[in-house]
């Protein structure tokens, strides 16, 4: 696809954060759900990242993902969820709620390399409602999140290593989050391609107090006893998905997931007494590329 002029880009990219931002505040018809996009679907964004490398196109899915209901829930339903991504070339990324611009590394990039790739990114995190499940009950909903941040990582054959870095700067969960994961092109042609990844998230001591603590309050009106962890490696996950064209502007693409939450989630009496540590994740998409 080719891009006419700098205005018609930037104009595509606002569009689509414009799409991705109303579909999680207006929660259309109860379908879509702030953890499924916000969670879910950046596993296929992300083996998407390996898969297909320095192409510009748009891409806009929707397809069924079995996901829980909120992160250390041990019930699980099926919600539709969009798949949305940009990719300019080597410069700017979008999916679904993060935006990633390559100042650094790419081919149209400040600084040009083959392998690396650096610069800031920004992200949303939808927060978490308290209507979401019985379960939360008593602890209040957790707002939305503007993240802002950075993002390095490194491509050595199927091989990329990526660190990302965001900070919420809008009081939702309050806190600083480090991403660690490794993918890995398992399998690429014209047609089909599979892709694996495996990830860690740490996080800071204000984040997993708000996501996982249980303060007085809450603890008076959940029954649940209270918990105040400190920063730490909150999860390690891995994930593997593929993607199969079935013209050259149809492509159905599925991705599963599996993520271990660590001591500092799961010792969460939310997660140790009404959930689970163990988290999967299951998604297909009919995706249209223009």
């Amino acid at each position: 696809m080719a891009m006419k002029s700098k205005s018609g880009l930037w104009s595509t990219v606002a569009a689509l954060c414009f799409v991705s931002a109303s579909a999680q505040a207006q929660n259309i018809g109860g379908i879509f759900r702030d953890d499924v996009f916000s969670e879910a679907t950046s596993l296929a964004s992300d083996l998407m990242d390996s898969m297909i490398p320095g192409v510009t196109n748009v891409r806009i899915g929707l397809g069924p993902v079995l996901a829980t209901d909120y992160e250390g829930s041990d019930h699980y339903d099926v919600r539709l969820a969009p798949l949305i991504s940009l990719r300019y070339k080597d410069l700017i990324q979008v999916d679904n709620n993060q935006i990633r611009l390559n100042l650094f590394g790419g081919t149209n990039a400040l600084f040009e390399s083959t392998n690396f790739r650096a610069g800031p990114l920004v992200s949303v995190d939808f927060g978490r409602d308290e209507s979401d499940s019985l379960d939360l009950t008593g602890l209040g909903n957790i707002g939305t999140s503007f993240e802002v941040g950075g993002f390095a990582s490194y491509t050595m054959g199927p091989l990329r290593y990526r660190v990302r870095m965001r900070h919420d700067v809008a009081s939702g969960h309050n806190g600083l989050l480090g991403d660690f994961d490794i993918s890995l092109a398992v399998y690429r042609s014209k047609m089909f391609s599979v892709g694996s990844r495996i990830g860690t998230t740490w996080a800071d001591g204000r984040y997993l107090r708000t996501v996982f603590g249980i303060n007085a309050a809450q603890a008076a009106a959940s029954g649940l006893a209270p918990y105040a962890p400190t920063s730490g490696f909150k999860d390690i996950s891995l994930s593997v998905g593929g993607e199969f064209k079935v013209t050259p502007s149809w492509a159905i693409i599925v991705n599963g997931g599996v993520q271990r939450l660590m001591s500092k989630a799961k010792n969460s009496p939310l997660v140790a007494t009404r959930g689970s540590a163990n988290q999967f994740t299951l998604g297909a998409y009919a995706a249209f590329a223009f």
